[in-house]
C-alpha cells in the first residue's frame, strides 16, 4: 500500500467517531486471570473476527500521518499486508527464517538462515528421555534447512558451524553432529546429480504402513524388532515404519491457564435436576452453557457470570450514548413515525420441557449445580454420547429417547460404563 491508498481512508470517520468505533469493538473484551475479570483496553483478542479490520484501520491511520516522514527518511517503496511490513536495512531483508542480502558486486541476492535476536539456542536435549528419532530429527531439520536456503558455500559452512555450536550446547557430541551433516550432504549432492526417476510401481513395491508405539526404551526396541521379524516372515509386501511416542511432558501435569467457567463451556453434554421432585433432564449444546440454560428458563441473574464493576460499565455506556454523532442522511426517514406491530393473540409457545415443568409444577430447577460430564467438539459424537446417556438413565423430562440412531450400541450401554450425570460436582 502506498501513500495515495492510505489517504483514501482519511476523513471516513471523524476523530470522535473513531474513538466510539474502537471503544465499541475493542473496549469490551473480557477475560479471566487468577479468577479475576480483566478488561482489555485499546486492543483486540488474537484471532478475533474484527482483529484484521481494526489492524488495517490502525495501520492506515499510521501511514497517513507518517508517510511524509518515511519518504523524507529515504523510503522509496512501501509494502504492507494487514500489520506486517518488509523493511530493508543495510542491504538486508529478513523474511521468516531467511536472511536475504543484496550483493554489492553482483546484481544477485544471497540467502542464508535468519534467527531472531531472542532465539534461545534450545532443542531437544541429548540426554532427554525420548526416542533417538527425535534427537536425530532436531539436527537433521537444521541441516536440511541449511542445504535448501543457503545460496553460497561460505554461508553454508558458517551455518554448519552454527549447528555444531547449538548442538554442543544441548549435549550432542561433535561426532554425532558431523555424522548427520555428512550423510545429509551426500544425499543432497546425489539427489542433484542423479537423473529424476519416475516412482516405482508394480508387484515389487511394498506398501508402507506407519505404526505409533509408546517409548519405553529397551522394551520398545524389543517390541519393534519382534514386529519387524514377523512382518518379514509373513507379510513381505509391507514396509512398517515405527514412530516412538514419548511420555507426557512435565508441563502437562501443571495447569498454566485459568480453568474455563462451567457456564461458559461449549460442545458439552449436561444434566439438570429439579430440587423438589428430583426429575432430571439430559441435553447437549454446541454453544455456551449459559445461553442454553437461558432457553430452558434459567433466570439471567443466577446464570450470568459475575461482573466486578457493573456501575462503571453502565456509566461508560451512558457516556457513549450521549456522545454519539447523528449519522442519518435523510431528514424524511428521521421524521417518519415508527410503527410497531403488536399482536396480543401471538403467545410464545413453550417448547422446552424443563421450562414447562417449572410452570406446571411451580418447582425450581437446580440451575447453579447443573453438571457437565462429557465434552466433544465433533457434533455427531456429541449426539451419540447424549443418546447413550438418555437411553441408560431415562430422565423424566426428556421427550425423546435418542438424538441419533444407535447402530453399534443398539441396546445402549450399562450405567457402569458411563459417567453418572446426576452426581454432585
Amino acid at each position: 500500500m502506498n501513500g495515495d491508498d492510505a489517504t483514501k481512508m482519511e476523513g471516513f470517520f471523524s476523530v470522535h467517531q473513531n474513538e466510539i468505533v474502537f471503544e465499541s469493538f475493542g473496549g469490551s473484551l473480557n477475560s479471566k486471570m487468577n479468577g479475576d475479570d480483566e478488561t482489555e483496553h485499546n486492543g483486540v483478542a488474537m484471532d478475533a473476527p474484527l482483529a484484521s479490520i481494526i489492524a488495517d484501520v490502525f495501520m492506515t491511520n499510521l501511514e497517513t500521518t507518517l508517510m511524509d516522514d518515511l519518504i523524507n527518511a529515504g523510503v522509496c517503496e512501501w509494502h504492507r499486508y494487514v500489520d506486517d511490513t518488509f523493511i530493508e536495512d543495510g542491504d538486508k531483508l529478513e523474511f521468516l527464517d531467511v536472511l536475504i542480502t543484496r550483493s554489492t558486486g553482483y546484481q544477485l541476492f544471497e540467502t542464508t538462515i535468519y534467527r531472531k535476536p531472542t532465539y534461545a539456542d534450545l532443542l531437544t536435549n541429548y540426554h532427554s528421555y525420548v526416542s533417538m528419532q527425535y534427537k536425530n530429527g532436531g539436527i537433521i531439520t537444521m541441516v536440511n534447512r541449511a542445504l535448501i536456503i543457503c545460496s553460497t558455500y561460505t554461508s553454508l559452512a558458517a551455518e554448519f558451524n552454527e549447528i555444531r555450536r547449538i548442538g554442543l550446547l544441548n549435549g550432542y557430541t561433535s561426532s554425532f553432529i558431523d555424522t548427520i551433516i555428512g550423510i545429509k550432504l551426500s544425499q543432497y549432492r546425489k539427489k542433484n546429480n542423479d537423473v529424476i526417476q519416475s516412482p516405482q510401481s508394480g508387484p515389487d513395491v511394498k506398501k508402507r504402513m506407519y505404526v505409533e508405539i509408546p517409548f519405553i526404551e529397551n522394551a520398545t526396541k524389543e517390541f519393534r524388532n519382534k514386529i519387524t521379524h514377523l512382518c518379514n516372515k509373513l507379510r513381505l509386501d509391507l514396509d512398517i515404519q515405527f514412530f516412538m511416542k514419548p511420555s507426557p511432558a512435565v508441563q502437562m501435569l501443571y495447569q498454566t491457564k485459568d480453568p474455563t467457567n462451567k457456564k461458559m463451556k461449549s460442545d458439552v453434554v449436561y444434566s439438570i435436576k429439579c430440587t423438589q421432585c428430583q426429575h432430571s433432564y439430559i441435553g447437549k449444546t454446541e454453544r455456551q452453557c449459559i445461553k442454553r440454560l437461558h432457553e430452558h428458563g434459567a433466570p439471567k441473574s443466577s446464570s450470568q457470570p459475575e461482573q466486578q464493576h457493573p456501575k462503571q460499565q453502565d456509566d461508560n455506556c451512558t457516556h457513549q450514548s450521549n456522545n454519539i454523532v447523528e449519522l442519518r442522511r435523510s431528514g424524511r426517514l428521521k421524521n417518519k413515525p415508527t410503527t410497531t406491530i403488536t399482536t396480543p393473540s401471538v403467545i410464545k409457545e413453550i417448547t422446552f420441557a424443563v421450562q414447562q415443568h417449572q410452570i406446571e409444577t411451580r418447582h425450581q430447577m437446580n440451575w447453579d449445580n447443573f453438571r457437565i460430564f462429557m465434552q466433544d467438539n465433533h457434533y455427531y459424537r456429541l449426539l451419540i454420547k447424549e443418546s447413550l446417556l438418555i437411553k441408560a438413565y431415562e430422565p423424566e423430562l426428556n421427550r425423546t429417547t435418542h438424538s441419533v440412531p444407535l447402530i453399534v450400541f443398539s441396546d445402549g450401554l450399562q450405567k457402569e460404563l458411563l459417567p453418572r450425570p446426576f452426581d454432585n460436582d
